[in-house]
């Protein structure tokens, strides 16, 4: 007895979590918040149904002509009716351009401005091409099921009924009759829809494993290169390349089989129409002419029937696309709870206690240190410690997991976060340039009107005007996409430039000048050494002099433990920064 109940224990099933439960509820939050262009849709539905009503007639008289009625009228009625139906249908699709390009701006504007009050730590998760997926396709699909299914199945269903209104006045039987050939057409979209299906997302597995494939690996060249790796992963990508074919051949053989079996179905459909067709002449049911309108409007129905087989895919494929957009809506936005200060006050910048970890990765511990007000404070230490986390807990990138950090005795995170933001300026190394001119980068985020000769003094101070004027147009130079055109030394000065001009009171300065060689380090270091005047600021330091240049230094050490001090303070009492300053210091 006991045996038994451990393997009941052991095999006892955990319910799968339904990880589709509640994402309409967000559909339809996000409906509303992308205020749908409804009058735009109800145009379009009335012009589908009217459409409709005017298509009934064609067969009708098109049937009377068929029955031998050849008269001037009866042509001139089929013509017009004709050539109503075909304008109806084009200004149909205008109208369902024009509301679908409305509904992919306004779901994109809406998830668009949800990923930028999004928090660092979200994008710490989601790479930059999934954000781009989901505001691109995702919502294409989206899109696609208001209109291609919710739509038009609402318009679908209203013409379905009244063409077999219609076709209820030749006969009642013949309703039946059609009711009874809908079930066999439907079973057979399904089987076929549903091996189509698993076929389709095959090859959009095997395309994506190749698209990440190929991109990592481009990307990567120069190490492949430089590892004499070209044969391994050659054979990687020829394997990654062969899946993808294995994949579209067989969907070639499913449309070679789909061929064949949807021209039997559809034969099928036409000899039963014909059999029912003549059963009913011979009986006196119908003529030739009502019979021939019920054929056209039976093959509509059964071929709209038919079609419903995308339905299901389709729904599919948009429960996938809200889950990944859900995901985004559902996070936590930052910056729009009530603060309780919404003037930054003055005062030394203290972390108490402070822990803080990537998700499982701790980083820091338990930390205390003190940055005093309007001095110059440097950070130094290995990399890996946390120097670099502790200034975006500064920025409020993040949140401490545990602890506080305070300035003038108030925990940061109860000051209002855009007027935190605009007294700190962060200025590092890979700090990327948007697209646009020199001038743009420089104003980027100023708040406030700037003249040439304020703008022009700014970049005097950093060091940048001298290189500027030197460009094909001056301050009006393109920069190319994230400052491509220009080289590092280039594009920090402009950087040291824009946090002039933003007049921070807070300035971070996280290894500005790293990654440059010696003359544009001290080119760099004119334009930072007169923006640290008058303010806090933090530098991550990674060379002696500007260690020596800092009012008060702060050391992370290799055990996590935190020191700090003057320069010399600290050559008397920690081990660590004496041997660093010893040597090489590393950053």
């Amino acid at each position: 007895m006991e045996t038994e109940i451990g393997i009941n224990k052991t095999t006892k099933k955990i319910p799968k979590k339904n990880v589709n439960r509640g994402i309409w509820k967000t559909f339809l939050n996000l409906c509303l918040k992308a205020n749908l262009p409804v009058l735009g849709i109800v145009v379009f539905c009335t012009i589908s149904m009217v459409s409709s009503k005017i298509y009934l007639l064609v067969p009708s008289k098109t049937g009377e002509l068929f029955a031998g009625n050849v008269s001037a009228q009866l042509v001139t009625m089929i013509i017009l009716y004709s050539i109503l139906t075909s304008t109806l249908g084009q200004i149909t699709g205008f109208v369902e351009q024009v509301v679908n390009a409305k509904i992919d701006r306004n779901f994109r504007n809406v998830l668009w401005k949800k990923t930028l009050q999004l928090p660092m730590s979200f994008f710490d998760k989601i790479p930059a091409n999934s954000m781009i997926s989901r505001i691109t396709s995702d919502t294409e699909n989206l899109r696609t099921f208001i209109m291609k299914v919710v739509i038009s199945e609402f318009v679908g269903l209203y013409t379905m009924y009244i063409t077999l209104k219609q076709i209820s006045l030749y006969n009642k039987a013949l309703v039946y009759i059609l009711l009874g050939l809908i079930p066999v057409v439907v079973i057979l979209a399904i089987v076929l829809g549903r091996i189509t299906l698993k076929i389709q997302i095959r090859v959009r597995d095997e395309i994506s494993n190749l698209t990440r494939f190929l991109s990592e690996l481009i990307m990567s060249v120069p190490v492949i290169k430089s590892f004499n790796k070209e044969n391994y992963e050659s054979q990687r990508g020829n394997d990654a390349i062969e899946g993808l074919y294995k994949a579209n051949k067989l969907q070639l053989y499913l449309n070679l089989a789909k061929n064949p079996i949807g021209t039997i179905v559809e034969i099928g459909k036409q000899v039963t129409l014909i059999l029912v067709g003549i059963q009913f002449i011979n009986k006196g049911i119908l003529n030739a002419a009502t019979w021939y309108a019920f054929y056209q409007f039976a093959t509509r129905i059964l071929n709209d029937v038919n079609a419903k087989q995308g339905v299901w895919e389709q729904i599919k494929a948009t429960q996938g696309s809200l889950f990944r957009v859900a995901k985004v809506l559902e996070e936590p936005e930052e910056g729009f709870l009530p603060y309780k200060e919404e003037i930054v006050e003055t005062g030394d910048i203290v972390f108490e206690n402070v822990t803080f970890a990537y998700e499982d990765n701790s980083i820091l511990e338990n930390v205390s240190f003190r940055i005093p007000y309007n001095k110059t404070t440097a950070i130094v230490g290995p990399s890996g410690v946390g120097k670099t986390t502790a200034l975006k807990l500064i920025e409020r990138f993040y949140a401490p997991s545990k602890g506080r950090i305070t300035k003038g005795e108030v925990d940061i995170q109860e000051f209002n976060l855009k007027n935190w933001r605009s007294q700190v300026s962060y200025v590092t190394q890979d700090i990327p340039m948007m697209s646009g001119t020199i001038k743009e980068n420089i104003l980027y985020g100023v708040k406030r009107e700037v003249t040439d000769e304020e703008l022009k003094q700014a970049a005097e101070v950093a060091n940048a005007h001298e290189f500027i004027m030197k460009q094909p147009e001056g301050y009006d130079t393109q920069v190319g996409q994230f400052g491509s055109r220009l080289s590092g030394g280039q594009r920090q000065r402009i950087t040291i430039a824009r946090a002039l001009l933003s007049k921070p009171s807070i300035l971070i300065l996280d290894e500005p000048t790293s990654n440059l060689d010696a003359e544009a380090t001290a080119e760099v270091m004119k334009g930072i050494n007169n923006l640290k005047i008058n303010r806090t600021a933090i530098v991550v330091a990674h060379d002696e002099q500007a260690i020596l240049d800092a009012d008060h230094i702060i050391v992370f050490n290799l055990d996590g433990s935190i020191s700090s001090g003057t320069h010399m303070e600290l050559l008397a009492t920690n081990s660590f920064y004496r041997s660093m300053m010893g040597g090489e210091i590393s950053a």
